[in-house]
């Protein structure tokens, strides 16, 4: 399974996190994964050109993911009410979006669970830097992005399985914008949970 993680994060590490929904209801993490695989889109900022094509690509998949039993949502870690209601919208985000205040879905990433992985963004002044192609595609796909909010803090994709089955598949994003195919996605995603 390409784009897999070499090692997954601990289920513990995510289930007890609060999450604020945008209703402003507090949701312990581990309800969203009760009955059913969630896959987790943890995102960057949602004003970002890179991060808003890829919740496109996701959400756009969302048929496939849904045949396959698996519900999507996306966690947050800064909630700008302007930047969220911009991205939760049909061209973008249409489901779940929920705030991770304490990063718990963010650590999971990091090698020790309890730091927050993040890549500075003097790394885009090199005009040889990857990301710098990706943006360019990304602008073909989205026409309006912004660069309001922290957008050092790097996201990835988390697939939970139902119940205590734990994480399933983790896509930590290296660089920004940095995400596999979604056809790859679904293949891993389908493969992580023996389909």
């Amino acid at each position: 399974m390409a784009g897999v993680a070499k090692s997954l994060p601990g289920l513990s590490s995510i289930a007890g996190a609060v999450l604020r929904s945008r209703g402003g209801e507090e949701v312990r993490a581990a309800t969203l994964w009760a009955k059913q695989p969630v896959l987790f889109f943890v995102l960057r900022r949602p004003g970002c050109v890179l991060c808003r094509d890829t919740a496109k690509k996701v959400y756009g998949a969302r048929g496939a993911f849904e045949a396959a039993g698996v519900r999507l949502a996306c966690v947050a870690h800064e909630w700008l009410p302007a930047e969220i209601a911009a991205f939760n919208t049909d061209d973008y985000w249409p489901g779940e979006v929920y705030l991770d205040a304490d990063k718990a879905f963010y650590k999971a990433f990091s090698e020790d669970g309890k730091s927050v992985r993040r890549q500075s963004a003097l790394t885009l002044l090199n005009p040889l830097n990857s990301a710098w192609g990706r943006i360019m595609a990304a602008r073909k796909n989205v026409a309006d992005h912004n660069t309001t909010g922290d957008g050092t803090v790097l996201g990835g994709l988390l697939l939970v399985r139902a119940g205590e089955g734990g994480v399933a598949y983790a896509h930590a994003e290296k660089t920004f914008g940095e995400f596999p195919e979604i056809e790859q996605v679904l293949a891993d995603v389908k493969a992580a949970l023996g389909q």
